[in-house]
This record gives structure tokens, C-alpha cells and sequence, in this order.
């Protein structure tokens, strides 16, 4: 019987990971261009039928201050791009953290993907 623990020990431990992580996953984010700006945290909430994602961006580069613009893409349950916002500009300073808040304007939404872009130093 103990044969048979371990590896039931193990799968359990690895899907309790993967439903852990699930809210947080790196497919839900997108940076272009030199990462100095680092998506510390992100998520979804349901809001009636609309969707809202909440994600904390921080500046990598503790030296300056760092201006880029982000996007919000929203997908069906088909993984079929839908809708997305303008690219929004954004400044963060040294040390400091961010946060954006964005919601869907169509019911039909339910994943997202988060795109950073970061201009290159001069």
C-alpha cells in the first residue's frame, strides 16, 4: 500500500499547484520591449456578466522613472479575440508600484490577456 501513497501524494500535490496558479498564469501576459517593468500580480473578477481584471505593475529598474503603454485584450470561451482597449500610457516611478483596472464591455468575454510595451533605453 505505501507503493501506491507516494504517487498518489504526488499527483495531488502537483494539481493543487496547478489550481493554485491558475488565477496568475504567464499566458494572460504579454511585455514588448526590455523588461524593467514587472507584472507583479494579476487577476479576474466577474462583475455581473462583465469581466474585470486587476493586475499590480512594478518598476524593475529601481534608477528612474519609467514611461511604456498597456492593453487589455479580451477572448471568448473560444479563445476568439473579441475586444481590446486602447494602448493607455503610464508612468512609474523608482520603488513604486501600480495598479490598473480594466472591465470588459461585452458579456460574451471570459479570458484576457495583458500587453506591456516598454520602450527601449536611449
Amino acid at each position: 500500500m505505501l507503493p501506491i501513497k507516494a504517487p498518489l501524494f504526488a499527483l495531488c500535490t502537483v494539481a493543487l499547484l496547478a489550481i493554485s496558479f491558475s488565477g496568475c498564469s504567464s499566458k494572460n501576459v504579454s511585455i514588448i520591449g526590455e523588461k524593467r517593468i514587472d507584472i507583479v500580480e494579476h487577476r479576474s473578477i466577474q462583475e455581473g456578466s462583465l469581466l474585470k481584471v486587476i493586475a499590480e505593475l512594478e518598476n524593475d529598474d529601481f534608477d528612474e522613472v519609467e514611461g511604456f503603454v498597456y492593453q487589455v485584450e479580451w477572448y471568448d470561451k473560444n479563445g476568439i479575440l473579441i475586444e481590446a482597449t486602447s494602448w493607455k500610457p503610464i508612468t512609474i516611478h523608482k520603488n513604486q508600484k501600480v495598479q490598473i483596472v480594466e472591465t470588459s464591455g461585452i458579456p460574451a468575454v471570459s479570458n484576457y490577456k495583458i500587453i506591456v510595451s516598454v520602450p527601449e533605453k536611449k
